[in-house]
This record gives structure tokens, C-alpha cells and sequence, in this order.
């Protein structure tokens, strides 16, 4: 440390040092001069005596800074001077080695955030979630690793284990802070959320466990930094002011501190609420001390020295005698003796969750190490590219090298020098890279859909990712001019002084060598855009399922809006009505749950035929209105649709009739007619099929456009629906329908948000964001991987033409043709690119299992995707070597002779 300080106050020290010098120079001198020698004399003795003194000044430096740190700045300065000379190999050099760092820069900045960087707490390293594995015996809502509030209760009493175990749940309510209420993202937490995290507030408090001892007592939020200084301008005075929260009014108490975004980085709440405001926060919702009902996560912090093997086996007594004991606890379901033993052989699991919890990571994760591994490959390829043109500058600067090496200069001096110029240069291209990395990450972040809740993902630059994308530069430039300086000096001066100027035939196969490499990390490229362009294309092709052509869609729910029961599903009738007879709709119709949103009302069944079935996993279920299917344009296969005989009047509540889709009836009933059969929801003794069903329909996506599960439809408005998703097909344009719709709500109750307005053309691209982020992406990877290649494959080509201009020109002399010269050329091209693709279709084999379950209706050996993609590769390849080799054709025997 002491000599990388002195590297910054050597002009001091070289300035200490001459005075030193020469004091000692001049006495020395001095002294031999009254001895009786001459002054002449004395001066040589003073020098022989002291060794020289640039000998001495050397000495000193090794002594002051390491001789390599040294040598390394005054190669530095070397390198900068010489590229300076060589304004477009530098250009091309930082270009490449800038696409390769930004891109893999942007994709990793992605990868930390939603990946890898750990939530803004304390000892985010001790935080683990548990989750309850296999039967639970519970129903439930929210995304996953879901259960009961009273578990959680239960968990932090197991403190020989945790230091401190939190729950909570997102979720989505109307908020007020004096204008018309909006839809806000907001978490609903347990007393111990903050003080387990170690979070503190801005201004106030935050929430305790006191704000969560009784149901209904502590009206209170706590604001979000962000919320607060861009919703309320950060008001001083936010202290004590009320909000509504779906028209319940609830006072803030606090601004959480400006780091703290939550534990889900997919969703960063607006406003905590305590657990004990579930009822305000949910409308309806009454199971917060129901141990049935699983809705929220749970993580817990171990205490110090606790393993997570400790941790599961210490949990394990405790969780096989709560299991007992709830078994014996009144409202435990009847249950059949095999969902008997299934739940008694679940378990509880422990895994590390530093980063907190997000369904978000669990969708992009795969795509994202995907997309890191691309773009790792095309750093490397960049690489490759680079090295290559510093073989071709070394070759042009071999007389130089080896005049140098005759002179005194080592190998590994020589080396040391070319690995400053291709460090030099990846610095800049880093620099580069690091540049227009925010903007990719930018283009990266659009792809994920906008929700209510926003993400807590950014495009700025932190010292993490300047600190990765110095890294990358540093491992880029030494992989870069690991090849150049490996050939450095393999030839003696005289040989190098004999071949002509600037065309020594060093490297030549080294490069080769590049080059095949070159050409098996685009053909593993280029395969992979293909099969996520063809993913992309079959789902765009399967469709839905149904037509999107003039369709709108929208939600409500007044029940957020301060609505009773009786209410709202009085006002969605009334509007469902008005919106049916507007003058712009063809026809419209109503659903309980969204499509395509990724998430779905599901459950298992029982199907009461000639004998009793219980389905064996979980079908996606529905509820909608008469008129639903033929709004969609789904096609009814058997049956008739739903109609008012199967409305129930508002206050009544059940099933009378149900729809099934084709897939329902392949899977359980083995193709027979379903019709007049009786089904339910849930399975189990107590299970009562009485819901008749009256129709069969054409499968169509429900959760998404991958989705073909089966498929169970209720009618819609039998007793108190209160909210749903409306779907109308227009005349005319959205926008039109858009002012339309909205005034008819507006009329209805000025105050009642609509979120989610779109086109169901809009929600289909959405719900293929991830699909099209990596054929986007992967597409111009591969691109940008063939050009690479087929410049680094002209290079080579191009160079051997000219070292082999004399050997040409003698064989046309002799009577060879054009077209032997042409083949002469495109034999090396075509041995490369076949030795390339041999390498490649191994790797496309063993990297085919880490994409495999992103891929649609292909599969990642398909031969003709990786067929296409080499008989591609081969022809544009073939294309950048028939340039070289034409000018080889059409070599003059007389001037090649005559160069020589």
C-alpha cells in the first residue's frame, strides 16, 4: 500500500532524491579535489565510486514503487501514444470490446437487483423464508410460498430458533390523500415486520407489535419515503394526517427510511398497514386468525450460529404436533385417509432469503442467467475478435519486436507491454460500455409490464456495477492480449528483417485458431435466437384462443371504494347492463378473474358421474356472465351457454350450473359427454356436487398463452360478485370506447377507479414480455455474434491472400486457374467453419437443458432450427471469404514476382 501511495507523490520524491544526489556527488567531488586530482578526475572517480548515478536513481525507484507498477504506467503512456497514432484501430478495438462490456454490464445490472442484491437491512444474511411443503389442508390467495397468519404467530414463539419471524402479504387498495382515491400498492405486515428488519422511519415511527395485538384497533400507515416526497412533496406535517384507505380512514404515523423499498423487489409498496386492518385493507376479507386460510409470507431471522439444517430439524417437532394438534381443532376438513397421510408428511422448508421474497425473481430468473450466459458468450467473442487484431498489428510490428529483443528486451517484457494494450483499450471500451449501460438497462426494464405497484428496479450506475464492470474490462483486456503476447518474439531478428515490410507470416494460425472459436460461439448464438424467434412466433401464432379484435377490458371493484357486499354486485349489474346497450358496444360481458394476468381462481374438483372423481390436480376456475364466451369469440362445443336461468338473486348465494372446457373432458371423463353431470369446487367426503353442467367449451388461455390446463366456468352475479374484469368488444376505435366506458363509470360514481384499461391485443403482448425480451435480445446478440465472426473470418482470409500472394501468382504463372485460386482460399474458410460448428453442436447439446423450459412447440436440439442456423452461418461466412479469395483469383503472376 506504502509504494501504490508513493506512486502519487513520486515527483516530490524524484525531486528529493536529485538534491540528495547530487549533495553527495558534489562532496565526494570536493574532497578527492583537495586530495590533489584534478577536478575532471574527481568526477569520474565520484561516479565510478557511486555507481552511476541513473544506476542509482533506478536503485531508489525499485525501493519506492514496485518495478512492476512501474513499468505497467510507462506502458500505459506507451500504449496511449501508439494508439493515438492509430485513430481507426483503436476506434474498432473499443467499439467491439464496448458492445461486449455494456451488454453484459446491463444484463448483470438486472441480475444483481433481482438476483443477488440483498434487502437494505440489518444482517440481511441471517433473514431465511419458511415455507410449508405439500398439503396444507388450506385455502388461499396471493402469489406463493403462502400461509396463515396464526403460523406465523406460532413461529415466533420457536425463539431457541429465530431471533425475530415476520409475515406479510401484498396487496392492492384504493388511496385517498385528499383527491379521488387510486389504485396503490401497499403490504399488509405483521407488529414484528420493521423491528425484525431492523428498519427505521424517516420521520415518526414505524409500525410495532402493538399496532398489531387486536383486529380493528390500530387504524394506522406507515408511508414509504418514495410516496411521500412524490405524491405529498414530503409535507413536513404528513405526521397525523388521514388517509383513506378504501374509505377507511387511517392515520399516518411515520415515512419509512429512504433505502427501505419493501422485501419485494417486483413490488414496492406504497404504505405498509398493520396485519390487524386485513378487513379494511381486503375488502371482505374475515380469516386473519383463520388457520385455513394462507395468504401470507413468512420469513424469519435465525438466531447467530443457527444453520439452516439446525434450523429445519428443530422445527420439526414443533410442526409435526401443530399438524396433530389442528387436526383436532373444530372446522378441520373431513378428508380422505390418503389427503390424510399427504398432509402429515408435508414439512416445513428453510431456505436463505437475503433478498426477501419476489414472485418476480421467480419468473426472470431463468431468463435472465439465459440472457447473462448470452452475453458472456459475446464478450468472448469480442475477445477473440479483438486478439485477432492485435495478431494482425503484431505481425505488422514484428521487425520492431525483435529489434527490441536483440537490444536486451525479455519475452516476457515484450508480453507484459502488448497485455498494457489490449488492457488499455478494454478499460476504455469498459468505460464505453459503462456509458451506454443505463441505456440498456433502460430498453431491458421496459419489457416488464407496468402494474399498479411498481418495480424496484433502476438503470443507474452504483459502485457495484462500476466495480463489476471494471472486472470485466481488467479479465477482457488480459484475455484479449493473451495471444498477442503469447506470440510475441517467437521469431529471431534476422528472419524477421529478410520477410518484407509488414508482412511477416506470424500468427497466421494462431488466428485461425481464433477464428474457429469465433465461429462456434456465434453458431451457439445464433441457434439460440432462433428457437426464442420461434418461441416467440408458434405463441404468437397459437393465440389465445379466442379473438382479440376489438376488445376492451377494464376492472372494478367498488368494494375498495367503500361499497357493502350488496352493493357492489348491485352496481356491476347496473353497469354491466349500461355498458351492454351503449351505442359503441357489439357485445360485452363480465369476469370474476382477469385473463392472461399470470395468476387464476383454481382449486380442485369433484365430478359426480357414475362414480365419484376427485381431479388430481388443481383447475383453473372462473365466473362470467351470460354471453361471455360469444363476447370472446370461444367456441361452444356441446350445451348451451349460461343464461338468466342461471343468475342467482343478489343475496343468494351458489353454484347451480357450470361449463367445462374440452381439455376438462379429455382428462376426466375420457372424451363422454359431460353434460348433465354434477360438479363442485374442493374434494373430500364433505364435498357436494350440485353444480349441473350445462356446457362444453373450446380450450383458450387463461393464465397465459403457454396455459392448456383444464378449465371450469360458474355463472357470474349468483349471489355477491363484487367486482370483476369487463370485457367489451367495440365499435370503432379504443380510444373511442375508452371515453365511452369511462363516462358510463364516471356517471355511476365519479370516485370509482378503473384500473387495467387496455385492448386484449395490448394484454397479449404483455403476457409475452418475457418471451419477447429474449427473442429481442437473443436476436441481436446473435447478430452482432456473426458479424463479429464473419469480420474476424475477412481478416484472416484477407491476411493470407497477401502472405500468400508470391505462392499465387507462381501457380497462376504455371497454369492454374482462377477458380483453383478461389478454392485455394475458401478451402481454409470451409475447414474453419465446419472444425467451428463441430465445436459448437456438442455445447448447443449441453446448454439445450438451461433453456429448455423457455422454449414453445420447439425443442432446443430441434435439428432443423440448428440446420438453419449453421446453413446461415455457413452462407454469410462463405460470402466474407469470397471477397479475399476473388482478389486471390485475380493476382498479376508478373507483379507478385516482381514484389519480390
Amino acid at each position: 500500500m506504502k509504494k501504490i501511495l508513493n506512486w502519487f507523490r513520486r515527483r516530490d520524491l524524484e525531486n528529493g532524491l536529485d538534491k540528495e544526489l547530487h549533495y553527495h556527488f558534489d562532496r565526494r567531488v570536493q574532497d578527492l579535489v583537495q586530495s590533489g586530482v584534478s577536478e575532471v578526475e574527481a568526477k569520474r572517480q565520484a561516479t565510478l565510486e557511486l555507481g552511476g548515478l541513473a544506476q542509482v536513481r533506478e536503485e531508489v525507484r525499485d525501493v519506492w514503487l514496485s518495478r512492476w507498477l512501474r513499468d505497467f504506467a510507462y506502458d500505459l503512456r506507451f500504449s496511449a501514444r501508439s494508439f493515438l497514432r492509430s485513430p481507426s484501430f483503436t476506434a474498432t478495438t473499443v467499439l467491439s470490446l464496448a458492445l461486449g462490456i455494456g451488454a453484459t454490464t446491463a444484463i448483470y445490472s438486472l441480475v444483481d437487483q433481482v438476483m443477488l442484491h440483498a434487502l437494505p437491512v440489518r444482517q440481511p444474511e441471517q433473514l431465511v423464508l419458511v415455507d410449508w411443503r405439500g398439503e396444507q389442508l388450506a385455502n388461499g390467495f396471493g402469489s406463493y410460498n403462502l400461509m396463515s397468519y396464526p403460523i406465523c404467530g406460532d413461529l415466533q414463539a420457536q425463539t431457541q430458533i429465530f431471533d425475530g419471524v415476520l409475515c406479510r402479504a401484498a396487496t392492492t387498495v384504493n388511496l385517498s390523500t385528499g383527491s379521488d382515491p387510486k389504485p396503490a400498492g401497499a403490504e399488509i405486515v405483521s407488529g414484528s415486520y420493521f423491528p425484525m428488519l431492523g428498519v427505521g422511519a424517516t420521520i415518526g415511527r414505524v409500525l410495532g407489535p402493538e399496532d398489531d395485538r387486536t383486529a380493528e384497533a390500530s387504524p394506522v400507515v406507515v408511508l414509504s419515503y418514495d410516496f411521500w416526497k412524490t405524491q405529498m412533496d414530503g409535507a413536513a406535517d404528513v405526521l397525523g394526517r388521514k388517509v383513506l384507505i378504501n374509505q377507511h380512514p387511517m392515520t399516518v404515523v411515520g415515512v419509512a427510511a429512504p433505502q427501505f423499498r419493501g422485501v419485494d423487489v417486483g413490488e414496492v409498496p406504497s404504505l405498509w398497514i398493520p396485519a390487524s386492518m386485513s378487513s379494511q385493507a381486503i375488502p371482505g376479507f374475515k380469516g386473519l386468525q383463520n388457520r385455513r386460510m394462507r395468504w401470507m409470507q413468512i420469513l424469519g431471522r435465525l438466531k447467530p450460529g443457527m444453520t439452516l439444517e439446525r434450523a429445519r430439524s428443530g422445527l420439526e417437532p414443533w410442526f409435526q404436533a401443530m399438524r396433530l394438534e389442528d387436526m383436532g381443532r373444530p372446522g378441520f376438513p373431513r378428508i380422505t385417509a390418503e389427503r390424510r397421510k399427504q398432509y402429515l408428511s408435508s414439512w416445513l422448508e428453510v431456505t436463505p432469503a437475503p433478498q426477501g421474497h419476489a414472485p418476480l425473481r421467480r419468473r426472470l430468473a431463468q431468463p435472465l442467467w439465459v440472457l447473462l450466459a448470452a452475453t458472456g458468450v459475446l464478450l468472448g467473442l469480442a475477445c477473440l475478435n479483438v486478439a485477432g487484431l492485435f495478431l494482425a498489428r503484431g505481425s505488422a510490428r514484428e521487425r520492431e519486436i525483435s529489434t527490441r529483443l536483440a537490444l536486451g528486451a525479455s519475452r516476457s517484457r515484450i508480453g507484459r507491454q502488448l497485455l498494457a494494450d489490449s488492457v488499455l483499450l478494454a478499460l476504455a471500451g469498459g468505460l464505453l460500455g459503462v456509458a451506454i449501460a443505463p441505456s440498456a438497462m433502460q430498453t431491458l426494464i421496459a419489457f416488464l409490464p407496468s402494474q399498479v405497484t411498481n418495480n424496484g428496479l433502476h438503470a443507474a450506475v452504483d459502485n457495484r456495477l462500476l466495480l463489476f464492470a471494471f472486472l470485466v474490462s481488467l479479465a477482457a483486456g488480459l484475455l484479449s492480449g493473451f495471444a498477442p503476447a503469447l506470440q510475441a518474439g517467437r521469431k529471431s531478428l534476422m528472419t524477421s528483417l529478410r520477410e518484407r515490410g509488414g508482412s511477416a507470416s506470424g500468427g497466421v494460425r494462431l488466428r485461425k485458431v481464433i477464428v474457429t472459436v469465433q465461429i462456434a460461439f456465434s453458431l451457439i448464438l445464433v441457434v439460440g435466437a432462433m428457437l426464442f424467434m420461434r418461441t416467440l412466433t408458434g405463441l404468437l401464432e397459437k393465440g389465445p384462443g379466442f379473438d382479440t379484435t376489438s376488445l376492451v377490458s377494464f376492472q372494478l371493484d367498488p368494494r375498495r371504494n367503500g361499497y357493502t357486499p350488496e352493493q357492489s354486485s348491485q352496481l356491476i349489474r347496473r353497469l354491466h347492463e349500461e355498458v351492454r346497450t351503449a351505442p359503441g358496444t357489439q357485445a360485452s360481458a363480465v369476469a370474476r378473474y382477469a385473463l392472461l394476468t399470470g395468476g387464476s381462481w383454481n382449486d380442485l374438483m369433484t365430478i359426480q358421474a357414475d362414480e365419484r372423481i376427485s381431479t388430481d390436480r388443481d383447475v383453473n376456475l372462473n365466473a362470467v356472465t351470460p354471453g361471455f364466451f360469444s363476447t370472446m369469440g370461444i367456441r361452444l362445443i356441446a350445451g348451451r351457454d349460461f343464461d338468466e336461468r342461471d343468475t342467482l338473486p343478489v343475496g343468494k348465494f351458489g353454484q347451480r350450473t357450470a361449463i367445462v372446457s374440452e381439455s376438462f373432458v379429455k382428462r376426466y371423463l375420457g372424451g363422454r359427454s359431460p353434460l348433465g353431470l354434477r360438479v363442485c369446487e374442493c374434494t373430500g367426503p364433505d364435498a357436494k356436487p350440485d353444480a349441473e353442467v350445462i356446457g362444453v367449451v373450446a380450450d383458450f388461455s387463461y393464465r397465459g398463452i403457454r396455459d392448456n390446463a383444464e378449465q371450469a366456468f360458474f355463472a357470474m352475479l349468483e349471489g355477491n360478485d363484487t367486482g370483476g374484469t369487463f370485457y367489451v368488444k367495440v365499435r370503432g376505435t379504443p380510444e373511442q370506447a375508452s371515453a365511452t366506458l369511462r363516462s358510463i363509470v364516471r356517471n355511476a360514481d365519479p370516485a370509482l377507479p378503473i384500473s387495467s384499461f387496455r385492448t386484449l391485443d395490448e394484454q397479449v403482448n404483455r403476457s409475452l414480455n418475457t418471451e419477447r425480451m429474449l427473442a429481442t435480445l437473443s436476436g441481436a446478440f446473435g447478430t452482432l455474434a456473426l458479424l463479429l465472426s464473419l469480420v474476424g473470418l475477412y481478416g484472416v482470409m484477407s491476411f493470407v491472400v497477401t502472405q500468400r500472394t508470391r505462392e499465387i501468382g507462381i501457380r497462376l504463372a504455371l497454369g492454374a486457374t482462377g477458380g483453383s485460386a478461389i478454392w485455394l482460399v475458401l478451402r481454409d474458410a470451409l475447414l474453419m467453419v465446419g472444425v467451428g460448428m463441430a465445436i459448437a453442436l456438442p455445447c448447443v447439446a449441453a446448454l439445450g437443458r438451461l433453456v429448455e423450459s423457455q422454449l414453445f412447440g420447439v425443442k432446443a436440439t430441434d435439428p432443423w432450427t440448428i440446420g438453419l442456423s449453421a446453413l446461415l452461418l455457413a452462407t454469410a461466412a462463405l460470402g466474407a471469404a469470397m471477397v479475399p479469395a476473388y482478389r486471390a483469383s485475380t493476382v498479376n503472376p508478373v507483379e507478385a514476382l516482381r514484389l519480390e
